[in-house]
């Protein structure tokens, strides 16, 4: 009996490090609990499954960027339609307070696929240099040359911090999802 509740337990603390350590989620002094990370990671999880067996097979180019249970939609499809379809299934994904819809009509080149990955590998190596941004509270992508951040600042200065670094880069614009964390929250 302890031996079968002990390898349970290991197991269980094995893949959550391995998850952890493949980027789906970091516990690492984050402004939100581990059950709320969880609870992120299935919405974002559940979301990459509607899009991508979807009817239309065009909803696939869509990514979610999920945080404290709040979703942006950034991507690319082939028309209104699609966009519109697309934030009609988020908002039937459960548990999702709320969805922005950042979602581009028109099509993403090859080139500004790998442009944007450049730029946004450089914007998030400037953050963890800085020791006064939580890195872990925000989700940063680029898309077509606008920078999205979702997440959550320990104060203004921090946000203000996170945008003098953004500042640095040439994007046509930077859009900020961002809340402010209470100080006396417990992780």
């Amino acid at each position: 009996m302890f031996k079968s509740r002990f390898c349970t337990f290991f197991y269980t603390c094995i893949i959550l490090i391995g998850v952890q350590g493949c980027g789906i989620l970091s516990f690492n002094s984050q402004d939100r609990t581990v059950s709320e990370a969880w609870d992120d990671s299935t919405i974002r999880l559940k979301l990459s499954q509607d899009f991508l067996l979807h009817d239309s097979g065009l909803l696939d180019g869509i990514e979610s960027l999920v945080y404290q249970k709040d979703v942006l939609l950034v991507g690319s499809v082939p028309n209104e339609e699609m966009k519109r379809e697309a934030e009609k299934i988020a908002k039937q994904v459960s548990g999702v307070n709320k969805v922005w819809n950042e979602i581009s009509v028109g099509v993403e080149y090859f080139t500004d696929y790998i442009s944007d990955g450049i730029t946004e590998k450089k914007i998030k190596a400037n953050l963890i240099l800085d020791d006064k941004i939580k890195i872990e509270n925000y989700t940063i992508r680029v898309f077509k040359g606008i920078l999205y951040v979702l997440g959550s600042a320990s104060d203004p200065e921090e946000l203000k911090r996170l945008k003098y670094y953004v500042d640095q880069f040439s994007l046509r614009d930077a859009k900020y999802f961002v809340k402010f964390s209470p100080k006396d929250k417990k992780i």
